[in-house]
């Protein structure tokens, strides 16, 4: 066999095989929306997807492309990607031939790229411009370092920890789902209330069911209870050393006593005895907001529509840091006509 016939076959293994795919994405810290899970989860819900691989000495190149198809052509997008060894911009430039090729065969307007890290300097990204489209996926977030029980808890803002020790004297409990077909539906009503509070869209149940059903042992769907009430849920999953919190509710009427604060400690503790490192807690707005207080400043702000300051405080005072993620890029191959298209698509992220 040649050099060449052999690094075909081992690019063909790494494409069609999910576990050797997985293993090059976390070998080079690459993100949750670049594993192979994650491509499966977004092709049940109407997406095609593309994974293209360059086996390197130095370790191998990813992308995994999602594609939407309307009226004969399509849009794609690369979701905190693509995954490239370090410093390797001949492997990054090898990728991106193979991306075009795969955009000539779908007749592609344009590809819009979020990398989860700022791509190298090099002749694939000249080939890249500023995305004229607003961030899919949040451009910033919140990482926290999943440290021992007691280190956990003191990195905390001090009225956070306060929450988390008020939840447990007033008997909040946490744990894990066991029955997850009625636990969705559970989870789904809080969600619902959710999004009327904070004036946001959610999807339909199947698609958190079908999240936990595809993560399996690597997902999580736990709830905090009080007195005998399921008052807050949370789905997070696990993905190499990250743990990271995807979808989350509560009810309006019965969410006091912290329930939520000691929801989001619980599932770090879960995250870390599965072997995280960190947890990140998913998006924040792209601003930090000069107060969080109310109008009337006695209470922490709510979340609603565009306002999200109540997030931020929530998110924040967990003790991580804040990552800001680059802006987004697009390899447009019909400019004009990807103008008009995007009209009429517009990529779904993680949500």
């Amino acid at each position: 066999m040649t050099v060449a016939a052999g690094r075909e076959q081992r690019l063909d293994h790494i494409t069609a095989d999910a576990k050797a795919w997985d293993r090059a994405v976390v070998a080079h810290s690459g993100h949750l929306l670049q594993t192979w899970r994650w491509g499966t989860f977004k092709e049940r819900f109407g997406w095609e997807v593309v994974r293209i691989a360059v086996p390197r000495l130095e370790g191998t190149a990813l992308a995994q492309v999602l594609f939407r198809r309307k009226a004969g052509v399509s849009i794609g997008y690369i979701p905190r990607g693509p995954v490239l060894p370090r410093g390797d911009t001949d492997a990054s430039a090898e990728l991106w031939i193979r991306i075009d090729e795969e955009a000539r065969r779908r007749r592609t307007l344009t590809i819009v790229v979020e990398p989860d890290a700022d791509l190298p300097e090099g002749p694939a990204q000249r080939l890249l411009a500023a995305s004229s489209m607003p961030p899919i996926q949040p451009p910033r977030s919140v990482k926290v370092e999943l440290l021992d029980d007691e280190a956990l808890i003191g990195q905390m803002h001090p009225k956070t920890r306060y929450n988390v020790r008020l939840a447990r004297r007033r008997g909040v409990t946490v744990g894990p789902a066991e029955d997850i077909d009625s636990a969705i539906d559970e989870f789904y009503t809080l969600l619902r209330d959710t999004a009327s509070r904070n004036a946001f869209v959610v999807h339909a149940a199947e698609y958190y069911r079908e999240f936990l059903t595809l993560f399996g042992e690597d997902a999580c769907l736990m709830f905090a209870e009080s007195e005998g009430k399921r008052v807050a849920g949370a789905i997070s999953v696990v993905s190499g050393d990250e743990g990271i919190y995807m979808y989350g509710a509560s009810s309006t009427r019965d969410r006091a006593h912290g329930a939520a604060f000691l929801l989001q400690h619980e599932i770090m503790r879960w995250a870390r005895g599965r072997g995280a490192r960190r947890y990140d807690l998913w998006g924040i707005p792209d601003y930090d907001p000069e107060s969080t207080a109310s109008e009337s400043g006695d209470r922490l702000a709510t979340s609603k529509g565009d306002d999200r300051r109540g997030l931020y405080e929530f998110k924040t005072r967990f003790g991580g840091h804040i990552v800001r993620y680059p802006d987004p890029l697009e390899r447009a191959y019909h400019p004009f006509f990807a103008s008009l298209a995007r009209r009429f698509y517009r990529p779904g992220g993680s949500g």
